[in-house]
């Protein structure tokens, strides 16, 4: 039950990281810039932000 369990949690945090990356992108195409939580304070970062830098973690299997 616990391995069905963790097989979820990183479902979800994939399908999490898939999200943010599709809003990153929308936001780059209409020249928008998003809103982050960074250093206890909410800074805004734009376009030159590199989308794919957890594209290849998702794109693996959960670990068996």
């Amino acid at each position: 039950m616990r391995k069905q369990r963790e097989d979820y949690t990183v479902m979800a945090l994939k399908a999490l990281k898939r999200a943010a990356r599709k809003t990153l992108e929308r936001a780059c195409q209409n020249n928008l810039r998003v809103p982050i939580w960074r250093n206890g304070k909410i800074e805004y970062i734009s376009k030159e932000i590199n989308t794919e830098q957890g594209a290849e973690a998702d794109r693996q299997p959960a670990a068996p």
